[in-house]
């Protein structure tokens, strides 16, 4: 299965006043604990309980290896290591730095080569036809487009919204909804399925 990306622009990068393409992938949601167990009791002898059992042990050990000053190993996966700064010298009381002015800035996790290698060679990327940030418009903007669209188009709806004007489909129904009210846009169909067309008179 491919992953789904769209192509953002980030206007006057590094100050030469040109925008510059980067690419946002459309990441799922996370499986929770319980689907996690569920998957690997189905492909072990293991229960659902038993493994939630081993995952909360591992993070218990995970915790206490790194406030030890140690690195932790996830079997085949990687290394979880601290990440750590410090008060910067002109905010120091004395200008000594010490125990006391150094803080966990984050945990930092580098993968096992032969796992990084596994998913480089495995994953591929598809263009998504929907946008994950909206482009900016303003409402003359848009509704040049939407009528535009519309004189070629007998309707208008969200998803057609999204894949057309690369908005998300909050913006789309915002913008939707916003046109109706304005008495723009007629809205007909279903609930579940409207439709918009323009508004006569």
């Amino acid at each position: 299965m491919s992953i789904k990306y769209t192509v953002q622009q980030i206007e006057n990068a590094v100050g030469s006043g040109e925008a510059r393409p980067f690419v946002r992938l459309q990441q799922g949601a996370a499986m929770t604990t319980e689907q996690l167990a569920a998957k690997i009791a189905a492909s072990s002898t293991l229960t659902p309980a038993d493994v939630k059992a081993v995952m909360s042990e591992l993070c218990h050990y995970a915790k206490e290896e790194l406030k030890a000053g140690n690195r932790f190993y996830l079997p085949e996966i990687g290394y979880l290591s601290l990440s750590v700064g410090n008060t910067p010298s002109d905010m120091l009381p004395n200008g000594v730095l010490t125990g006391k002015d150094i803080f966990v800035r984050n945990v930092d996790f580098k993968p096992e080569l032969r796992f990084l290698n596994e998913i480089k060679r495995s994953v591929s990327f598809e263009k998504s036809h929907y946008a994950t940030a909206s482009v900016s418009y303003t409402a003359e903007e848009l509704w040049q487009k939407v009528a535009a669209f519309l004189s070629q188009n007998q309707y208008i709806t969200c998803r057609m919204m999204r894949v057309e004007f690369g908005l998300t489909k909050y913006k789309a129904t915002l913008w939707l909804n916003r046109f109706t009210a304005e008495h723009r846009l007629s809205k007909r169909g279903t609930h579940f399925h409207p439709l918009y067309f323009l508004a006569e008179g």
